[in-house]
């Protein structure tokens, strides 16, 4: 009998203790329980508690945008493949890059930049080197771009390094006037 007490005791305080989480520990309750000869017969019951507790789940990876340089010859495709190991990610490169590239994916322009996704442990530090660089007569942004990165398409880097410059003398490329030119015409390769 004295069993089935307890039993149904311990029972009753699962269920009291149910939707919190018990302590770790011993409790010790006093309970009144009347014996076959009518007198009350008191009772310590001891219950361990326990605490279960859930297994941590690993951090999530923090994911950063990195600038990528769009060389000749890329398309989402391809930049996806090499950067990514998987071709079909160019949706994801455009989405992240729509508002840049507009409605038409395949219009990418070499020297341009798109944002891609990296995690924030594998980003490269992309900051940007100049040394200055006085226009002499007859340099154009082309021929520029072609002496001193080696491509005549990157007039493009040149014009956004420098476009207050130019803008300021109506799109002339004044003899004398100092450009900011990059050390490295891709600063994340």
């Amino acid at each position: 009998m004295n069993n089935t007490k307890i039993l149904l005791l311990s029972a009753l305080l699962i269920i009291n203790c149910s939707g919190t989480i018990p302590n770790v520990g011993n409790e010790v309750a006093v309970q009144e329980t009347p014996d076959r000869a009518e007198e009350v017969v008191k009772q310590e019951v001891s219950v361990e508690t326990f605490t279960i507790q859930e297994p941590e789940s690993p951090p999530l990876p923090v994911t950063v945008f990195e600038p990528y340089m769009i060389k000749r010859g890329d398309y989402l495709i391809k930049i996806a493949a090499r950067e990514y190991g998987d071709s079909s990610m160019w949706r994801e490169i455009y989405e992240w890059n729509k508002q840049e590239i507009g409605p038409n994916p395949d219009r990418i322009y070499p020297y341009n930049f798109l944002s891609l996704k990296r995690d924030a442990a594998e980003a490269k530090n992309c900051e940007l080197e100049f040394f200055e660089y006085t226009i002499q007569s007859g340099d154009t942004a082309w021929s520029l771009a072609e002496k001193i990165y080696n491509d005549e398409l990157a007039w493009v880097v040149i014009y956004m390094d420098n476009a207050n410059i130019i803008k300021d003398n109506n799109g002339v490329l004044q003899p004398g006037a100092t450009f900011q030119m990059r050390k490295k015409l891709d600063p994340c390769s």
